[in-house]
């Protein structure tokens, strides 16, 4: 049985919220961070449970209320983040375009590149 499926299995059978420091201790598991998704990787817990401050709860032990704030939760995050980009985008397009421009000198005429 994979290390995900001793989990999932424990977390249905606890029906609660479990912390991340009891399920490293449970597991062997070094480092809770194992446990969120890091980057494009899933974490040990990304399929089956949901998190809060509380720790972890599986999916199908998760009231409805539990389960929106989480919902909720991640979508503000992924609505922040792309306003970031959106924000960032528009300083680094900015940015190019001053360093693109080209004025001449007015008494020799010299082609001048804006830094």
């Amino acid at each position: 049985m994979s290390l995900e499926t001793e989990i999932e299995k424990y977390l249905l059978e606890h029906g609660t919220w479990v912390s991340s420091q009891d399920i490293c201790a449970k597991f062997a598991v070094p480092d809770t961070r194992a446990l969120r998704a890091i980057g494009k990787r899933p974490g040990l817990c990304s399929d089956f449970a949901i998190s809060g401050d509380k720790g972890f709860l599986h999916v199908e032990c998760a009231s409805k209320k539990e389960w929106l704030q989480f919902k909720h939760r991640l979508r503000r995050h992924g609505i922040a983040e792309l306003i970031r980009v959106r924000r960032l985008e528009f300083k680094r397009h900015s940015l190019v375009k001053k360093l693109k421009t080209i004025t001449t000198e007015r008494d020799s005429n010299q082609i001048l590149l804006g830094f």
